[in-house]
């Protein structure tokens, strides 16, 4: 199942200034994200790329795509939707699953890029299931798995999936308690992300063929 989903993961990498610095400190965000639409659409999480002016992509075997925000939902569900400058020949689409049919004990698994690396497998189950203003009251649109799989700093925005190599959540946040045993991975659940930023955007974009270089404020 790794075989056949990890060519839809990609890593992400961020670059921005922060504005609320007197001396405009450069800020570089890494993470992961997956590729869920032919057209060129990734989902990721919101704090890895929100408000950043430069954001890449890069796909298995090191093929690297500018990308830019048309959707973002930091505040309330941490989650973003990206539109590739184009897609790479090849490339693999993930499907998004129901997450209303996951169940507690369901095994899944989490594909990254932690720590700059190409590609990272965890599994583990579902251990709960938290409605909307629950679990992160500071999050409240966004409804969580909790889950034992193992993540890593970098794992932040990489895909859930289930056993039918389907997408099922986003990973967005990692609990410890200072022992890694402990370790409670938050995932943010497709369904979640489906509502919020695909169901008002799900008209598919025209990808160019060749390069695109508008304003991130403009259309391509």
């Amino acid at each position: 199942m790794f075989q056949r989903v990890a060519p839809s993961v990609v890593a992400i990498r961020a670059r921005g200034r922060d504005a609320m610095s007197e001396s405009q400190t450069r800020i570089i965000e890494g993470g992961s994200g997956v590729l869920i639409s032919e057209g060129g659409r990734v989902l990721t999480a919101a704090y890895v790329v929100h408000g950043m002016d430069e954001i890449t992509v890069e796909f298995p075997g090191g093929v690297k795509v500018s990308a830019r925000v048309v959707a973002s939902e930091p505040a309330t569900a941490d989650l973003a939707l990206l539109q590739l400058e184009r897609v790479p020949l090849g490339s693999s689409v993930a499907l998004m699953a129901d997450s209303d049919r996951v169940r507690v004990g369901d095994t899944v698994l989490v594909v990254g890029a932690p720590y700059q690396l190409p590609h990272s497998l965890s599994v583990g189950t579902i251990s709960a299931r938290w409605a909307p203003n629950t679990a992160y009251r500071t999050m409240p649109l966004a409804e969580f798995f909790q889950a034992d799989a193992t993540i890593d700093a970098g794992n932040s925005g990489g895909p859930m999936f289930n056993l039918s190599g389907e997408v099922i959540g986003i990973v967005s946040q990692n609990i410890s308690t200072g022992d890694r045993s402990d370790q409670q991975g938050f995932v943010v659940t497709s369904n979640t992300g489906r509502q919020l930023l695909l169901d008002k955007r799900s008209a598919e974009p025209s990808v160019a063929k060749g390069s695109c270089h508008e304003p991130r404020s403009q259309s391509c």
